[in-house]
């Protein structure tokens, strides 16, 4: 058991294996480069095609925030300044949201460099192009990769602090354990739920090193980002605060109107002077009351709502909450959305966007499923499991609680994706994995699409 946690550098039956690409001339490297080259000319072709089209969902609203940064003016943040202090620098040059658009390509770069460290760290080369492949095509990840949204940089730090971990693990250097410390400290200012992280995953480091400096530093490092920032926040409002959206998102998700398996809802419908919103006038009345606060009290008494409705409705909360877990892991549909409202041909997009996005979620996450149900029990003992198995979790806990949507699993799918791969060479290690598990595992997984197309249906 040991052995296992201390987390060797996986050799299955599968990696002496014949054949392969190696026998046809191409590396592992070289087709993982392949598809990087796709991956951009199919991005620069999206860039090209929606040059025109307005930014979407919140790019609005990170690039106000973007602009009251790159101005100097005094705000209160309401969304975690992540994303925008990387777009400031754009707007503060004058660039328009075309160049913005462009400058998402970095985070796409970073998260293919996270994906190959990843696939590298463990010992997966083989297998790692066709995993980039299927996020490289993918309708919604092409999208994700040129709007100004926090999922692609999310996504991109938590492969790269997952590699880092791994190595820092491994006995790495320094330059390993620094670049833990910034991807995780980046990670938590562009998800601030994420928090928990930046304490779990060095603590992870010194359980499998039995070493305090490296993940000690690590902290420190993201900890004093964090801090920073929270510094600025308190030269521009006086708050010491990171951003003030959780309060009111924890209560979106937790009150006594929000629907029992739609929990997004009051996140993105029957905002306050919205038509919608007059079909909920306890709740207008409350968001009214909260609204006539000062700025910097409102979080707290959304979250002070939320915890009371909890406590006194355990059971609904419960069943929301199983819920979210479901709806988190249904198929994207955002860019098919998006295309259902564009004018012209591009509208005619939309049945093909979603078709494809649907194949590309189930070949990633089915896969996964599959694998990690038929997984011996020796493949849950060994730390790398733990460290993935634990990233995917976490990530994912806060919106479990919260308010739950398909479009906020992308920054766990690679994980997955690798969990997944990992699952599979031990499985194939072990003559005892029944392959039953995987197929109720798959067939579970599907009952969730159906039911995410059921409310789809419903609108």
């Amino acid at each position: 058991m040991t052995g296992n946690l201390k987390g060797c550098e996986p050799v299955t039956a599968i990696e002496h294996r014949k054949g392969g690409w190696r026998n046809l001339g191409v590396s592992p490297e070289r087709a993982f480069a392949a598809v990087v080259a796709l991956s951009i000319a199919l991005r620069l072709v999206a860039l090209v095609l929606g040059a025109r089209e307005p930014l979407v969902s919140d790019s609005t609203d990170y690039r106000e925030m973007a602009a009251l940064l790159a101005s100097g003016a005094r705000f209160l943040p309401y969304w975690p300044p992540g994303l925008p202090l990387y777009l400031a620098p754009f707007l503060a040059a004058g660039f328009g949201d075309a160049v913005l658009r462009a400058a998402m390509l970095l985070w796409w770069l970073l998260f293919c460099w996270g994906t190959w460290r990843l696939v590298v760290d463990l010992g997966v080369k083989r297998i790692g192009w066709l995993v980039l492949l299927v996020f490289a095509i993918a309708p919604t990840e092409i999208h994700f990769s040129m709007e100004s949204m926090t999922q692609m940089p999310a996504a991109a730090l938590l492969l790269i602090a997952a590699s880092a971990a791994l190595r820092c693990a491994r006995g790495a250097g320094w330059g390993e354990a620094l670049l833990l410390g910034v991807s995780l400290g980046y990670l938590s200012l562009v998800r601030p739920s994420v928090l928990p992280l930046l304490v779990v995953i060095p603590a992870l480091v010194f359980l499998r090193r039995r070493r305090l400096a490296g993940p000690i530093a690590a902290m420190l490092i993201g900890g004093a980002m964090i801090f920073g920032w929270m510094a600025r926040v308190h030269q521009l409002s006086g708050v010491w605060t990171v951003n003030t959206s959780n309060g009111v998102n924890l209560y979106y998700g937790n009150n006594p109107w929000t629907p029992m398996y739609r929990t997004w809802y009051f996140g993105s419908h029957a905002k306050p002077g919205s038509e919608e919103i007059l079909e909920f006038p306890e709740y207008a009345e409350i968001m009214e009351r909260v609204s006539a606060l000062p700025r910097a009290k409102r979080s707290a008494e959304y979250q002070r709502l939320a915890v009371s409705y909890v406590t006194h409705a355990p059971g609904a909360f419960v069943l929301r909450t199983l819920n979210r877990v479901r709806c988190f892991w249904g198929f994207d549909t955002f860019t098919a959305a998006n295309l259902r409202s564009v004018p012209g041909w591009m509208h005619r997009l939309f049945v093909p966007v979603l078709a494809l996005d649907a194949l590309c979620f189930l070949a990633i996450v089915g896969f996964a499923v599959y694998w990690l149900a038929c997984a011996p029990g020796v493949f849950w003992l060994q730390w790398d499991t733990w460290l993935l198995g634990g990233t995917v979790v976490l990530y994912s806990l806060p919106y479990w609680v919260t308010m739950s949507h398909p479009t906020y699993h992308f920054p766990v799918m690679a994980p997955l994706a690798l969990l997944g791969v990992k699952a599979r060479e031990a499985s194939a290690a072990s003559l005892r994995a029944p392959r039953w598990h995987g197929w109720l595992g798959v067939t579970a997984l599907g009952l969730i699409q159906v039911e995410w197309m059921f409310y789809l249906a419903k609108g």
